[in-house]
């Protein structure tokens, strides 16, 4: 936990409070691995490393949002590659605890698959050297069925299935899909989905504008009880 609150404060101080400089960014997050570096070696450390992926995505996406960096494939196939670990790294380690976990971590997942499918959407001619969008695309069925999975229908991993599936029913046909029958979407009631505030859905912190052009806000998103537009 301690670990955890180091690394979201290296994110405050460089992502949030104040102009993001990438570089400085990414020495605080590898100096932040490097002191922490025995916590990485003890049971049930994919959460912190989760984190430190997440944290690394975060930054991308703030420099790529305030166009700090410019929009250069090795970037976007880097924020695919951390989108594609924290999701796959999530299925690979469930157990009976995981319908214990605190929300923040199925917010990160969410926000690891949001991420993938706007990059994809946006500038997917850009990333095609090297990465497959059939496995991303197998991958994120694979994340929302696994979310479906989860504890009861008030569970946070469905309601951030349902934000998943509602970005991608607003991306439609620009993003590959898999060729694996679509499971059934869920009714999304805007008062119940509660969208963490790294999604910047109402801020103007992080530009989601800056990848996808007229976005709405997640919670006014509706998807219909059959939708044939998932992936």
């Amino acid at each position: 936990m301690v670990a955890e609150l180091a690394l979201y404060w290296i994110l405050y101080e460089h992502g949030i409070n104040g102009a993001l400089y990438l570089p400085r960014a990414q020495a605080a997050l590898h100096e932040w691995k490097r002191e922490w570096a025995g916590l990485f070696d003890q049971p049930r450390h994919q959460f912190l490393l989760m984190c430190y992926s997440f944290g690394q995505l975060l930054m991308y996406e703030q420099s790529l949002s305030s166009k700090s960096a410019a929009v250069r494939e090795s970037l976007l196939s880097e924020m695919l590659r951390l989108s594609s670990d924290i999701m796959q790294l999530a299925i690979d380690t469930a157990d009976a605890r995981t319908k214990h976990l605190t929300d923040h971590v199925y917010h990160m997942i969410a926000f690891a698959a949001v991420t993938a499918l706007r990059l994809m959407s946006k500038y997917g001619e850009n990333v095609q050297v090297g990465r497959d969008f059939g496995q991303m695309g197998t991958l994120m069925y694979k994340i929302v069925e696994w979310l479906d999975s989860i504890g009861p229908g008030s569970h946070t991993g469905h309601i951030m299935s349902n934000v998943i599936k509602a970005t991608q029913r607003k991306l439609g046909s620009n993003i590959g899909g898999s060729t694996q029958a679509s499971p059934p979407a869920l009714q999304l009631e805007g008062t119940n989905l509660a969208v963490p505030d790294f999604f910047a859905a109402n801020t103007a912190e992080f530009d989601w504008d800056a990848i996808v052009p007229d976005w709405p806000s997640l919670d006014s998103l509706d998807v219909p009880a059959n939708d044939d537009n998932f992936i």
